[in-house]
């Protein structure tokens, strides 16, 4: 559960607004989205905003994925100004202009975060300044040293940019959860729960219950292509969403027959006067899940553990506590901010990911800040200048983005 605030720390910065939308972010003029989850929207369905954002003499202006652009058009309670939601293509950097006193320009690059389709970490550089706002991301080191963006070439070796600062995912940086499977293996684990549940009865049924409102699709994927049959789930969400996906949508369903293996929950099901998942002894309950899965919990019951009748599946959306000191040994930065700080001090989650004696990189002294910087443009990438081409191309589907090799 996110618990930034939406405003980077950065004071020139502060027309920029990421993941919230709330009253005190009124003032921003450029917003950043980087996934369609509801701890990442606060605010987005405010009378305030709306009203706000719509008004055509605000230059109020939000920025996402093609994907999570096409989720905000195609929502029915989110009534924000098509032509103000423009989507970024994935891995390029983009030239903004914004409105702001410091800058006349910002160039943001948008990664793949490896959480939910159309998920994505921003590179946002702007004079002095090289921030790396992760969002929520599951992105292992290895992926990190392809990502051209964010690396430089030293004497034929590739090192990281120097990025001033990192706010970084801290869902997970605890001990407790040192390390998680990969979503490959846990899908091997899912696909052998489900099977043996369906090789007992052949009426036996399973009901895989969903974390998030969207985030486990990737497994959706692997389960269907392991047996060949298409998962129902809930028509608004296959309208709204998996539709949009050229990568889900063969493995999907909204249409309701005799479907053995469902994605749906029974409120979800409620809502289209069906009740396909009335649990009883032949349907079979799998949550796919990580808090579950201490340390403790994986050495005594491995990935797989069975509780009140539901099956959990260890898997993370969330880069685990290992996976984060990596990063941030990698990445080296010289400021790290957390954006998740539940039952935990600032102190503590340092300590826990900069154990070893690491300690950031030190900031430069002699950089100054110049007012109305025009950020200067390398050839080595393709640029978007065309910002304001604000069509989106329904046709065109998204991949299901996803930053492991596997």
């Amino acid at each position: 559960m996110s618990t930034f605030c939406g405003k980077l720390e950065e004071k020139e910065l502060a027309f920029i607004g990421i993941d919230s939308f709330e009253s005190h972010l009124l003032s921003c003029s450029t917003f950043m989205l980087s996934h369609f989850h509801k701890d990442h929207m606060r605010g987005i369905q405010d009378q305030s905003f709306q009203v706000a954002f719509n008004n055509i003499k605000n230059n109020m202006i939000l920025y996402a994925s093609p994907l999570t652009i096409t989720y905000l058009k195609r929502n029915k309670t989110i009534n924000l100004r098509e032509d103000k939601l423009i989507s970024l293509e994935i891995g390029f950097p983009n030239l903004l202009k914004v409105h702001s006193e410091n800058f006349e320009y910002i160039c943001v690059t948008l990664l793949p975060a490896g959480h939910c389709p159309g998920s994505v970490m921003f590179l946002i550089e702007a004079g002095p300044y090289r921030i790396l706002y992760t969002g929520d991301f599951r992105v292992q080191l290895q992926d990190f040293k392809q990502f051209k963006p964010l690396l430089i070439n030293k004497d034929g070796n590739c090192s990281p940019k120097n990025i001033s600062a990192l706010y970084l995912d801290t869902t997970f940086a605890s001990k407790k959860y040192y390390e998680f499977p990969m979503r490959k293996e846990s899908s091997a684990n899912l696909i052998k729960v489900v099977g043996e549940w369906l090789d007992q009865d052949p009426d036996n049924k399973i009901c895989l219950w969903m974390p998030g409102y969207v985030g486990i699709e990737y497994a959706i994927v692997e389960v269907a292509k392991h047996f060949k049959c298409s998962i129902h789930v809930h028509k608004q969400k296959y309208d709204e969403l998996y539709s949009s996906i050229a990568d889900l949508d063969n493995y999907v369903t909204p249409i309701l027959t005799n479907n053995r293996i469902h994605a749906c929950s029974k409120t979800e099901c409620d809502t289209d006067s069906i009740n396909c998942m009335e649990l009883n002894k032949n349907v079979k309950c799998v949550q796919l899940n990580a808090l579950a899965f201490t340390k403790d919990v994986i050495d005594i019951g491995g990935h797989v553990i069975v509780k009140n009748n539901i099956t959990r599946v260890c898997y993370s959306s969330h880069s685990s506590c290992k996976e984060l000191r990596e990063i941030v040994r990698f990445l080296n930065p010289e400021k790290l901010y957390f954006n998740v700080i539940v039952n935990q001090t600032v102190k503590e989650i340092y300590d826990i990911l900069t154990e070893n004696n690491w300690t950031p990189r030190t900031q430069k002294k002699d950089v100054k800040e110049n007012t109305k910087v025009i950020l200067k443009l390398s050839n080595k990438y393709q640029y978007n200048h065309n910002v304001q081409n604000t069509e989106e191309v329904f046709n065109k589907r998204p991949r299901l983005e996803s930053p492991e090799r596997e």
